[in-house]
């Protein structure tokens, strides 16, 4: 009887201890189609904070996986794909375009014939008519229609779900920006700002320079920069 509950315990530690070995994988991520590395896809492990996104040639890492977790990749404008890890460390990971997503864009301003994309990750450009979120577009002269004491005031009323916390007293008081209750992410020229503090300071940003504005409002906006933000907002300088 001795000898059983002890081979019985040797089972379930060796059991245990395969569940909750972690590895390091690797991978690419491609068009189905064309096999095309697709650049900024986010990449995670399922109910985990273990994150990352691929790079320009559509490579990832992710280190720490459990052996048992679920590989979960998504891009915009395509299906999101599950992979059990089970001890794999090398993955080549293909989309299908999401053609159902695509047919149902909602696009929340009037389309301007001088921009009909906005520059994302690494660099890559998305037409604006592909992205399965709200959106709404400011040109130079839109935003001077509003106040231009600071960007929150230059937009409150204009876009749905966007509300405004003041941020200081006195004249010099600014405002700090929230959609749908959360802190967007500012994308300016394509470099997305860093979120300190659960916010970002645009304290320094000149209105007068803003060539182009568009806020994408949507769960999941900020998986184009792989950062989870539930709004962007992209802007364009003037040159």
């Amino acid at each position: 009887m001795k000898k059983r509950i002890i081979l019985c315990a040797l089972l379930l530690f060796t059991v245990l201890q395969g569940a909750f070995a972690q590895i390091t994988i690797f991978g690419s991520v491609v068009d189905a189609k064309d096999g095309s590395g697709i650049p900024g896809a986010s990449v995670t492990i399922k109910d985990t904070n273990i994150a990352g996104i691929t790079n320009s040639s559509g490579t990832f890492g992710l280190m720490n996986v459990p052996n048992d977790a679920t590989l979960q990749v998504s891009y915009i404008g395509y299906k999101t794909v599950e992979l059990p890890v089970d001890n794999q460390t090398r993955f080549n990971v293909k989309l299908e375009p999401d053609v159902q997503i695509l047919n149902e864009v909602v696009v929340t301003a009037e389309r301007n014939e001088r921009q009909r994309t906005i520059v994302t990750a690494f660099g890559v450009e998305r037409d604006i008519k592909t992205l399965p979120y709200s959106v709404t577009h400011f040109f130079a002269d839109e935003l001077r229609m509003g106040d231009m004491s600071d960007l929150g005031r230059t937009l409150h009323g204009r876009v749905p779900g966007l509300d405004l916390l003041q941020d200081g007293q006195g004249a010099g008081a600014g405002t700090i920006i929230t959609i749908r209750g959360g802190s967007p992410l500012y994308v300016i020229d394509g470099i997305p700002l860093p979120i300190v503090g659960g916010r970002t300071d645009i304290s320094w940003l000149n209105l007068e320079d803003i060539e182009s504005l568009v806020v994408l409002r949507g769960y999941g906006a900020g998986s184009i920069y792989g950062v989870r933000a539930s709004a962007l907002i992209v802007i364009t300088l003037k040159k």
